[in-house]
């Protein structure tokens, strides 16, 4: 049987890591949890402390900020439910990893490179079988228009990120409020 992707999306503190935390142990089978977040500050080193505790003992747990494509392998070979959190932890990780980015063209090469770590990862999971993958991101896309061009480069890149796992899902969460509707289902398709 072939992997199941499931993407869980919302905005900041809506509830999406709870949901997909839950969501994951729904499933039968040994899980993983993938922590893509760096603790920069005391703000971070907080939230990662939260979110462990949180976890409880039925995970094994990865710490991987950069080369999720890299360790696939060991990931799988471990688990059989896999809880990636976050794809937007891990493209500002890229950026930050990347230095400076000064005109389109430095934005441009920063994107192909997330992008196509992201397209290796999701070649590697659907090489797999009888897996569950279960991505969260931040949907940053619904506000207005950052003020500065870095602002303007993370929030495109992010969004590609998520479209690209989106349409590669079989499943995709929206959490607005602690409240989660199931979107994919009822996708619009227009032929033509």
């Amino acid at each position: 049987m072939k992997s199941k992707i499931i993407l869980c999306t919302g905005g900041a503190r809506s509830g999406k890591s709870e949901f997909a935390e839950r969501l994951s142990l729904s499933y039968t089978g040994k899980k993983a949890y993938v922590a893509t977040g760096q603790a920069f500050d005391n703000e971070m080193r907080d939230r990662i402390a939260k979110h462990k505790a949180r976890r409880g003992i039925e995970w094994n747990n990865f710490e991987i900020p950069y080369d999720l494509h890299g360790y696939w392998q060991q990931i799988s070979n471990d688990s059989d439910i896999i809880l990636i959190d976050c794809l937007t932890m891990f493209t500002t990780n890229h950026m930050l990893n990347f230095g400076s980015i000064e005109n389109q063209d430095d934005a441009n090469h920063l994107e192909s490179q997330i992008m196509e770590h992201i397209h290796n990862l999701l070649q590697d999971i659907k090489q797999s079988h009888n897996k569950v993958i279960i991505f969260v991101t931040n949907e940053i896309g619904l506000g207005i228009v950052p003020d500065n061009k870095l602002a303007r480069y993370f929030r495109d890149i992010a969004g590609r990120v998520n479209r690209e796992v989106a349409m590669a899902a079989d499943q995709v969460y929206l959490t607005i409020s602690g409240v989660t509707i199931e979107l994919k289902s009822q996708e619009a398709h227009i032929d033509g």
